[in-house]
């Protein structure tokens, strides 16, 4: 209930989450101890990932933004902040480049004004 709050808030404020990613909606993944396998069904085209692409991919499916998935690599591999950087955004174009991946409309992006102020009232 909060983060609806707070999420109106910055939807009246003219703030939006610009680095949220969401996977795509034909993607079905198999996970093992080796990397996951993605299969898109839309495309019919099937895509391998290490372990690491396997970990930065179930953080995407989280709703993880760019800079937390770093952070948490940071923590676990202990490798320079901007290498890790350089290195995540290259694996996020290539995966926006296969549409794996794309970018999530804001919640308050997907809404018309009236119904952000109706749900903006409900939670008062």
């Amino acid at each position: 209930m909060a983060k609806n709050i707070v999420q109106e808030e910055k939807c009246l404020s003219g703030q939006t989450n610009t680095s949220a990613i969401k996977v795509a909606q034909g993607v079905r993944e198999t996970v093992s101890q080796d990397g996951a396998v993605l299969l898109d069904i839309n495309q019919g085209l099937c895509f391998s990932l290490n372990p690491v692409g396997t970990r930065i991919w179930r953080m995407l499916k989280e709703g993880r933004s760019q800079d937390e998935i770093t952070d948490s690599l940071e923590e676990e591999f202990r490798l320079p902040r901007a290498q890790l950087l350089g290195d995540i955004r290259n694996f996020l174009a290539q995966l926006e480049s296969m549409k794996l991946v794309g970018e999530a409309e804001a919640a308050c992006e997907k809404r018309g004004f009236f119904s952000r102020l109706v749900a903006r009232k409900r939670s008062a």
